[in-house]
Formats: structure tokens, sequence, C-alpha cells
């Protein structure tokens, strides 16, 4: 949740770049409009309970075996589109605790990456 509430805090300089947000996860419809609602997130929080997104973009999290609660939850990552639906950036992470750092995410969409 508090990855979801920073992008919303900085949606607006995503937006200035040209770029727009979406969260993909494994949660059901009705807890993510519970955290759309609580949290006054301003982009779409779409729900995947199946994770057959999660899985097309090879980021599910092989550790948890069917039936546990956290299986299907995908490894962090942020995926950026181009206009015509290519991915031109991935930004992820090995393990559901880490998330990428905004902030490396505007650097890079800025042209601004440290090398």
């Amino acid at each position: 949740m508090d990855q979801a509430v920073a992008w919303n805090n900085r949606i607006d300089e995503v937006h200035d770049l040209g770029y727009e947000v979406a969260t993909v996860t494994y949660d059901n419809v009705g807890k993510l409009r519970r955290l759309a609602g609580r949290a006054k997130i301003r982009y779409p929080l779409l729900s995947d309970v199946n994770s057959d997104v999660i899985r097309a973009f090879d980021l599910l999290a092989e550790n948890y075996p069917p039936g546990s609660f956290y299986y299907g939850v995908p490894h962090p990552a942020i995926i950026v589109l181009g206009p015509d639906g290519t991915v031109t950036h991935r930004f992820s992470e090995s393990h559901y605790v880490r998330r990428p750092e905004i902030d490396d995410v505007f650097a890079v969409l800025r042209g601004n990456a440290k090398s």
C-alpha cells in the first residue's frame, strides 16, 4: 500500500512526463476498491486474481505453493510501456518486501539515470 500511495502523491509528475500509472495486483476488486477509496488513489488499480498478467510478465513469485494465501503474489516491478505498447523499461526486485525506488524510475524517465 505504501508504494501505491507514494505513486499517487507524485501522479502529477508522472503525467507531466507524459506517462500514466496503473497497478496490477493479485488482490480482488473489493480490496482494491477499499484501498483506492481510503487512500484517494487517482489511477487505476487492476485486479489480476488468477495472476494471468503477472505470469505474462514473468513476475510470479514461485516460492508460494498453490493454496497458500500468498500464491499468485508477484515480484515487485514497474514496467514502462511505450506508446506502441512495447516494454521500454523494467524495474524489478526479487522479493515482495523490496520495491523499485520511485526516484530511480523518475531519473530514468527523465533521462538522468546514473551510470
